[in-house]
Formats: structure tokens, sequence, C-alpha cells
């Protein structure tokens, strides 16, 4: 399993890897290299050190005591010791090939892995005699007893026969179902590869409109704008049900309905209300990432005896108007506001035709600026600005005067 979580990690870290280096959804993603990069480090070293030690071999009391009964006890002679350059607790981890002079079969060769104690290093040198057990009677996997029952250490201590013994040839058998030569579970190249993808695919996935038009040709500039679009889509609280939610939470917080005004941008709002109800004195609250909070004082306090005047019950307006309206600016006006209309609502303030909410909407790019005014039903009472050609400028010329 760590394996498959290492692939799935390695895959996640690349394409942040890559995504970073594109400049794309780094500003939403700030962890994923760091912190991808440092666990795929953890796995990297917790994968190698289990793959180190997958192939020792130890024999516990119920093993020992099973191999004496089925004479699977014998002697061995050490063919070679060689250190891998790992070790526990300065223990070192070494590969020793053994000569075995079976009981229960012609004599073979094969190897065993162990940790070594040090002061018995010297014991394992070319041609000592040593206890082993095999651990299966059908395989030839051994493990070193140490210690070894005394009988079998005292035969082993005055051994001439085994220490003397040409090298015999080596017993080879396949892997056990479903492992590998060191005893791990084998994982087919194509499960890493799946989770690999699915690693790839987490990161991918939340810029995968970036990427599909990337892979369409469409240069990186464009299609990160065509993805900075639609996450302000997705974030945007424009769609009636997310406007009215937002003003219920304003409400909520500020403890009444009567506001001076409500600006709402693509994805978030703030307004201004008095303290509480019936005070002369006016705070700030904002709505943002779900939640709205009192932001403390207004900067500019009302004179008290205008307050009534310009408060106004966010009750009087239907808030689903707003998105029907910031649907049509762009056509209105000839301009595409790559972060969207800002909307204020507030008390009509140019004419008894919009008393006593007036909606106004405003857009600009680069080279112009249109304005839009709406009543609280949303029917369009004036416009001003946009670009040359548009419906707004056109108004404008009409009404000039």
């Amino acid at each position: 399993m760590l394996r498959l979580l290492l692939a799935a990690t390695i895959g996640f870290f690349t394409a942040s890897v890559v995504l970073l280096t594109a400049d794309v959804g780094g500003d939403a993603w700030p962890w994923a290299v760091p912190v991808s990069g440092a666990l795929m480090t953890i796995l990297l070293v917790v994968v190698s050190i289990g793959r180190g030690f997958a192939g020792v071999r130890g024999a516990s009391a119920a093993d020992v005591e099973a191999a004496v009964r089925e004479n699977r006890v014998s002697l061995a002679r050490v063919i070679e010791t060689r250190a891998t350059g790992s070790s526990v607790n300065d223990q070192p981890l070494c590969d020793i090939r053994l000569a075995v002079a079976s009981r229960t079969r012609p004599a073979y060769t094969t190897s065993t892995r162990a940790l070594v104690n040090l002061g018995r290093l010297p014991s394992l040198q070319r041609g000592a005699v040593v206890v082993v057990a095999q651990l299966h009677a059908d395989r030839p996997d051994v493990a070193l007893l140490d210690p070894a029952p005394g009988d079998w250490q005292a035969a082993a201590d005055r051994d001439t026969t085994v220490a003397a013994m040409p090298e015999p040839p080596a017993w080879e058998v396949a892997p056990a179902r479903g492992r590998d030569r060191q005893g791990l579970l084998r994982i087919p190249a194509a499960l890493l590869l799946l989770a690999f993808v699915v690693g790839l695919g987490a990161r991918a996935w939340p810029e995968r409109d970036l990427v599909v038009a990337l892979v369409q040709g469409t240069s990186l500039d464009e299609a990160r704008e065509q993805g900075d679009r639609a996450r302000a889509e997705a974030a945007s609280i424009f769609p009636a049900a997310r406007t009215q939610q937002v003003v219920d939470d304003l409400a909520q917080v500020a403890g009444g309905t009567q506001f001076v005004d409500v600006v709402l941008f693509r994805t978030y709002a703030v307004a201004e209300a008095p303290t509480s109800p019936g005070a002369t004195t006016t705070d700030s609250f904002s709505w943002r990432d779900g939640g709205a909070v009192r932001e403390g004082a207004e900067l500019i306090q009302p004179d008290p005896a205008d307050l009534p005047a310009a408060l106004y019950d966010v009750r009087d307006l239907d808030w689903s108007v707003v998105e029907r309206l910031t649907a049509q600016m762009t056509e209105l006006t000839g301009i595409d506001d790559a972060d969207g209309p800002v909307v204020y609502v507030r008390r009509g303030t140019a004419s008894d035709a919009i008393a006593p909410v007036e909606i106004v909407l405003s857009v600009d790019d680069d080279y112009y600026d249109g304005w839009v005014t709406a009543d609280a039903t949303g029917a369009i009472v004036s416009m001003r600005g946009g670009a040359p050609g548009s419906q707004s400028a056109a108004w404008e010329a009409e009404h000039a005067g």
C-alpha cells in the first residue's frame, strides 16, 4: 500500500510542479509542492527501508520448534558475508550466502539476509559453520539460529564435515504466489501507473478547464484567463439564490434590515447599516467565503438628521433581479469586464422614478466604463458610458441635456 501511495504522491507532486512552473493555480494551492514533496521524500525513505529489510529472515520460537520436529534444522557453511550498507542500532544488515547440509534433501546453496550483532560478525566469516532452520520444507529460505539449541551449537563447534564439503548447487525456486523475490507483495506495474495517474489527476482536476484548453492549443495567457473566469463564475454571488443568502446573512449580523447601501462584487459584498436598529451611527459589514461579519464603525459617519432619509429596507427589493441585470451588462455596455459588474443597491437619489431603491451597475475595461441604473423591479431607467456603438452610449447620447 505504501508503494501505491508513493506512486500517487509522485503523480500529485509532478502535476504540482508542472502547474507551478506554468504559473497555473499556484495562488489557490500554495502548499501543493512543499507538502507533496515532503510526503514523497518520507515515503521514498520508508519504502526504501522496507525493501531493504523485506528479505530479513527470522525464526520465532514456534518456527524453531517446528523445524526441530520436522528435521529442518541443519548445519551450514558460510560462503560469503556481505554488508548491505544499512544498519539498525549499529547492527549491520548483511547478505549471507550459505552451503546448507540439509537433513531432508541434498545439500544446496542459498542466501539469507539478517541483522548481525557486531559481536557475532567475526563468527560469520567465510568457512564458519553455523546452525540454520529451513523455514519451509519446500523452499530454500533459511534463518540463522542465534542462539542455537545447545546440542546443535555443540555440533557446529566440532564439525569438520560441513566445513570441508564442496559448494553444492543453488536451490532456486520461483517466488511465492503474489510475492517478489524479496517477499514483498507484488504490485503490477499497471496498478502503480494507475496510482500515479490518480495522483496526477487529483492535482490537475481543479485546473481541468485550463489544462483542456492548453491541450486544444489555446495560449497560456488565454487559457489562464478562461480558468480565472470559470473560477469566478463558480464562486459568483450573482445567482439569485446566492444573492438572497448574502443579503440575509448581512441582515442577521447587522441585527436589522435597514441599510444605507449594499455593494455586491462578483465574489464578495460590503454594506453600511445602523450600528443597531434605531441607532444614529453606522457600521460597515462584509460578506466573504460563505459568511458575514461586522467590520466596525464606518469611517465617515452620517449626520444623524440625514440618516433616516438614507436608509432603505432590504426586504423592499426582489434580489433575483441582480442575476438578470448583471447578465445583461456586456450586451448593454459593450464592455466585457473580467472582474464582473459591481452592483450598488441604495436609496433612490436621482428621481422619484427609482424610489425607494435604485440599483446601479458599473463595468469597465482598459479603455471604457459603463453605468446602468435600474429600479427595484429591475427595469432599466438610465444608462451612460460604454463602448462606442453600445446601447448605453446610444442612450446617453439620446438623453444628453
